[in-house]
């Protein structure tokens, strides 16, 4: 069996197989810093050289060479489907035949609809790695609430730069519990973002050497200007249509066994619009990524099953990180479920947090009366690996008093857990104690 993977063309798309971790790469030694209490006073250049060579590294891993020594045969360039004579892949006058095809381009930056920013110069994610080589902007405009916006300010806070948030929605990361994203914008705050909430850009401009952003009731002159706003599927230039594969702006139409409109042609990932309790999931999309390997090339399909997406974890790599699995609490309250406990415990209370002074922070878990576990949330240190011990357990069914036996070390952050354990069962004394009361006076 041959496979062939096709690669864009990076210098025509302008992105890397790791370009969204260069923010968190950015972040380390941002990290670093503020473990030895310093703090630049300006912008420098090699945390962006640091967090350059961090990502190649990566990528090495993926080279082409790699791929072509584990019998991949990998193509440089951007692929147009053709029907006649036979349904196949046409890569710069090479036609490619195949039994099936995968589309797993992702997505990349939209179009934002802010008057005058096609007339300026502007940063997005897949253009980050261009800073470095010039003189680091010392002011900073981010204007969304994508986590990557929100992870980027407070990198660039504590790297020495001045940063300006600017959000439309009443808090920042919009689509978690107010409580939690409360955490981070405090955090966010302290490390010296200006947050704007429920502020429109109205207008970008050029402003001699500066840039101007222009809101409802002032204006700010900063030095670059990054947008985080929600990203659009890549599927310019395939030819979608003439071989019969349903899209719209929201992405490729697929079925649970992720097959397009043409049986042959099967998409996974970004590119198919799927999203993840409103931001798109890499848990989600390594998982579509695996079956719709196997249904490609085999005759027994599988079926994606996304009504079990809740055992799919999500993180904000934020300092504090925040992470979360399953059901929310805006989400529970909206279900109208009575038989809902809401357990709690802080990391002030954590030996391992107050031995390292990583205090803040807060772990919350979503049960049911018969201890089933609906979902979870931790905002503090290590809060992404505290939140797979959780996922793991919602995956197979466990009940809260499962947790029990899992065996932790001490000091630990995996106490954090066992702590809120505790809360569970105070809650079951409390019950019995009031069943107990109940029955002592029906007997007299």
């Amino acid at each position: 069996m041959r496979v062939a993977l096709i690669l864009p063309d990076l210098a025509n798309y302008q992105t890397h197989l790791y370009g969204d971790l260069y923010p968190q790469a950015l972040a380390a030694i941002a990290k670093s810093h503020r473990a030895n209490s310093t703090r630049l006073s300006a912008p420098a250049s090699y945390p962006w050289k640091y967090a350059r060579a961090a990502i190649e590294r990566l990528e090495r891993q993926h080279h082409p060479a790699l791929l072509a020594a584990m019998g991949i045969d990998p193509i440089v360039g951007v692929g147009k489907f053709q029907l006649l004579p036979h349904l196949g892949l046409n890569i710069g006058g090479r036609f490619i035949r195949a039994k099936s095809y995968l589309i797993a381009t992702g997505s990349i930056p939209a179009n934002p609809q802010i008057p005058g920013l096609e007339e300026i110069d502007y940063l997005t994610i897949d253009r980050l790695t261009e800073i470095g080589e010039t003189p680091i902007p010392q002011y900073w405009a981010i204007v969304g609430a994508e986590t990557i916006g929100v992870e980027l300010a407070q990198t660039l806070a504590r790297l020495g730069c001045q940063v300006t948030l600017i959000v439309e929605t009443e808090q920042i990361l919009p689509h978690e519990d107010r409580k939690f994203a409360n955490y981070i914008q405090a955090q966010l705050e302290a490390d010296g973002v200006r947050i704007y909430l429920v502020t429109t850009v109205m207008a970008v401009m050029e402003n001699g050497a500066s840039k101007l952003v222009v809101l409802d009731s002032e204006s700010i002159a900063v030095d670059e200007i990054f947008i985080a706003l929600p990203e659009r599927p890549l599927i310019e230039s395939f030819n979608l249509t003439e071989v019969g594969v349903a899209y719209d702006r929201k992405g490729i139409s697929i079925d649970a066994k992720l097959r397009t409109s043409n049986p042959n042609i099967y998409a996974c990932g970004s590119v198919c619009g799927n999203v993840l309790g409103g931001y798109r999931s890499d848990g989600l999309t390594q998982s579509e990524a695996k079956i719709a390997v196997h249904n490609a090339l085999s005759w027994r399909k599988t079926k994606v099953n996304y009504n079990s997406y809740n055992r799919f974890p999500w993180a904000v790599y934020t300092d504090p990180p925040l992470a979360r699995v399953g059901m929310k609490i805006a989400e529970a309250i909206q279900s109208k479920r009575k038989d809902i406990i809401i357990l709690e415990q802080y990391f002030k209370n954590c030996p391992q947090a107050i031995l390292n002074n990583t205090t803040t922070g807060l772990c919350q878990i979503i049960v049911t009366y018969k201890g089933d576990i609906l979902g979870a949330a931790i905002v503090g240190q290590n809060a992404p690996e505290l939140i797979q011990i959780l996922a793991l357990a919602i995956q197979h069914k466990l009940k809260i008093a499962d947790l029990k036996t899992f065996p932790s070390l001490s000091p630990s952050y995996t106490e954090l857990i066992d702590l809120t354990l505790e809360e569970w069962y105070k809650y079951q004394r409390d019950k019995n104690s009031q069943q107990g009361s109940w029955l002592s006076r029906l007997w007299r």
